[in-house]
Formats: C-alpha cells, sequence, structure tokens
C-alpha cells in the first residue's frame, strides 16, 4: 500500500474537487492510502464524510494590485503570490511541512505548483493532473493566453523569467537545491494526466498528447428528475454571482417547457423564491445522469466538466463564460459548432430571445450530437479507473 497525497492549490469552483475525488476513491479501491490537500476546505460539503483525511492548503501572500487580465500562466502566478520571494518561501515550507507530516510516496497535484515545489525539494514523484489550463504546453516562453491579441514574444518572456527569478531566491532562502529552469516545470509533474477531450482543451488540441478523458464525481448530488412533458427542456448550470443569473432565471420562467438550474452558493429559501411552476432552482449539485440526455438545451459558464457531459448526451451549449478559461473552452466550443456564447465583456442580450433562438438552431444540435457520436460509450467511472492506474503506475520502484 502506498501514501498519495492529492494536492489542489488555485482555481475556483468545484471542478478540482470533482477530479480528485473520483480518482482518490479508485486509489483506495487500489488499496492505497489517499489524503487531501486543498485551497478551500469550506467546498468540501458532502465529501468530508467519505473518511479521507483533509490538510489545508498553505495560502500565498498575494500583491496589493493585481493585474485584472494577465498575459500567461507566468502572469497568473506572479498575480497570485509569486512575485514575493519571501511570502513563496514561507509557503513552501508549510508544503514541506504538511509533506513531512504525511510523508507521502506519490503527490498528485491539480493546478498546485506550489505542491509541485515542495515535492521537488525533497525528490517526491509527481503526477500534474488538469483540464489542460493549468497544464500549460512546454514552450519557451510560454504561450500567450490571448492569442487574438498579439503579445510581444520579449514581454512573455520577461515574465517568465521573473517567475524563475522569485522561485530561484525562494529556493535559495530555503536552501532548497535546484530549481526550475523554465517556466513550464512549474505546472508540470514528472508525468502528467490530461483530463479532457482535444475539443475541450483551452490550448486547443495538442500534438503528442494523450487526452485521458474528462473526470466527474457521478456519485455526488441530489438527484431530479423532469417532472412535465413540455419543451424546451432547459439544464442550466449557473453561478448565482454571475451579475446575469437573475435575468437568465427571469427568461427562463418566459420561455422554458421546463428547466432545471443549479445554482450552488444559493439558501433554500433564495431558490424557492426564485422558482416557478415551470423552472425549478436548487442550491446544490445536481446528478446529471438520466437528465441531460432528455434535455434540449444546456446553460453554462463552460467549466470543463459540465460541457463535457452535455456533449456526451449531445445537447447543444448556450454559454456565458466568467473568466478566461471558461471564454478559451467557449471558443474551443463555438468554433465546434455545438454551442452559441457571450464574452463576460459583451453587453447582456435579452436573454429569452437568445435562448429561444438557441433552442431552434439545428446546427448546434448537429454540431453537438456529432461530438457526442466521436466520444459515444465514454465512461466517467472507467475514466477515473484509468487516472488512478496511470497513478499508482508512477509510484516509485
Amino acid at each position: 500500500m502506498a501514501r498519495i497525497l492529492c494536492a489542489w492549490e488555485f482555481g475556483g469552483d468545484l471542478g478540482h474537487i470533482r477530479r480528485l475525488l473520483p480518482i482518490a476513491r479508485e486509489l483506495r479501491r487500489l488499496g492505497h492510502e489517499a489524503a487531501f490537500v486543498f485551497l478551500d476546505l469550506a467546498r468540501l460539503g458532502p465529501y468530508a464524510a467519505e473518511g479521507f483525511e483533509w490538510f489545508q492548503a498553505p495560502h500565498m501572500r498575494l500583491p496589493p494590485k493585481q493585474n485584472p487580465s494577465p498575459l500567461s500562466p507566468s502572469d497568473v502566478l506572479l498575480n497570485l503570490g509569486y512575485a514575493d520571494a519571501a511570502g513563496l518561501a514561507g509557503a513552501l515550507m508549510g508544503w514541506r511541512s504538511l509533506f513531512g507530516l504525511w510523508q507521502p510516496d506519490l503527490v498528485v497535484c491539480d493546478y498546485a505548483p506550489g505542491a509541485l515545489l515542495a515535492a521537488r525539494m525533497r525528490a517526491t514523484p509527481t503526477v500534474a493532473v488538469g483540464n489542460g489550463f493549468s497544464l500549460p504546453p512546454p514552450a519557451a516562453p510560454l504561450e500567450a493566453y490571448r492569442p487574438w491579441n498579439p503579445v510581444e514574444a520579449n514581454v512573455l518572456q520577461r515574465l517568465d523569467e521573473k517567475l524563475l527569478a522569485t522561485v530561484a531566491k525562494a529556493f535559495e532562502m530555503l536552501r532548497a537545491g535546484s530549481p526550475p529552469r523554465a517556466a513550464h516545470e512549474l505546472f508540470a509533474g514528472d508525468s502528467h494526466l490530461l483530463c479532457n477531450f482535444a475539443e475541450l482543451d483551452p490550448f486547443g488540441p495538442r500534438e503528442g498528447v494523450e487526452y485521458s478523458g474528462p473526470l466527474a464525481d457521478s456519485v455526488s448530488g441530489r438527484d431530479v428528475a423532469w417532472k412535465a412533458e413540455e419543451h424546451p427542456r432547459i439544464f442550466a448550470y449557473l453561478k448565482p454571482r454571475d451579475p446575469r443569473f437573475a435575468a437568465i432565471v427571469a427568461a427562463l420562467r418566459k420561455i422554458a417547457g421546463e428547466a432545471l438550474v443549479a445554482a450552488p452558493g444559493l439558501t433554500d429559501a433564495q431558490a424557492a423564491e426564485l422558482s416557478s411552476d415551470r423552472v425549478r432552482v436548487l442550491p446544490d449539485a445536481l446528478k446529471l445522469d438520466g437528465i441531460l440526455d432528455s434535455a434540449d438545451l444546456c446553460i453554462s459558464h463552460a467549466g470543463p466538466g459540465f460541457a463535457a457531459r452535455s456533449l456526451l448526451a449531445g445537447v447543444p451549449l448556450a454559454l456565458v463564460p466568467m473568466q478566461l478559461e471558461q471564454f478559451r473552452i467557449a471558443r474551443r466550443l463555438e468554433a465546434a459548432g455545438a454551442a452559441a456564447m457571450i464574452s463576460p465583456d459583451d453587453p447582456p442580450p435579452d436573454f429569452a430571445t437568445w435562448l429561444t433562438d438557441i433552442a431552434a438552431r439545428s446546427d448546434l444540435r448537429e454540431g453537438a450530437r456529432a461530438l457526442g457520436h466521436a466520444h459515444r460509450g465514454y465512461d466517467f467511472d472507467q475514466a477515473a479507473a484509468r487516472a488512478a492506474q496511470r497513478i499508482a503506475a508512477a509510484l516509485p520502484g
């Protein structure tokens, strides 16, 4: 039996938990011991009762001013505290102390550069997992996030160099050995799992890369079912903090034959107030099996996990991304002919008209069905088992 620590450091929402938790369950089934180090323990909810150990990830000291539009993966880390060598050294000491306490044989890192660096200091093997955004292609300099807004290579190079200089200084302060020599090493483990479909890779299809497929937690969540036969049936997975949320729900009350809206973060009272006879707003994550297959349209922010589930069901998407990763995924789905999107910078449309038009577009239905057919037979539970087996194979000796 091996001890495998699963680490999540940066990035919001539940996608990281829903990727790592099925892997940990499968690792435990294989006879290994798994534990978690997470950025936000408040998001555990019902997952905390599954018998795993949980630890709080060390927090970085954020800069007083942050760039609202980071140019590259290096720029993001500089925004998240990696411009501060002393703060980084303190966080790395925290990671090393956690490793010393739990003594992992392997560390699985989901957007956890601090864990990758601390494991490098201890010569502990690592596997990096992610949907692609946190595993940028190994280039020098690292690729710009917005290729449609050209950035000079020397600007990107300076960002890489600034990041590497700070990391080197932190290693020197901790007398920790050899720091990374290329910026992409801060994101890459000894091996990696690109847990996505090529069509959903935020950086676009990559040559010479194995896409192991998306992972999702199909066990947790509230059971729901369609109650009516009226169409269109619309399923929405939305964040209540999106300024467009209330307008979208109001539009659904006008146009939906029936709508289910998963809106984690609402209270029960808020969800009840927003609901109507045709629109059920639920403040929980929902089990999607058996629901999406009979939906006519899905609405989301273009989170990769939910987008993959929608595509496998052959359901077109109306996408309202809130941040850069979602925007890049939304552009990929729009280009594939399976979705329509609104940029976070665009003025909100008349959502009732916009959604009615999308639901009526046969080209989007055909595009979504074609992508679903291309991945016909894909099984999320089998994907988690394959990922766990790949991770177990990376264990030393």
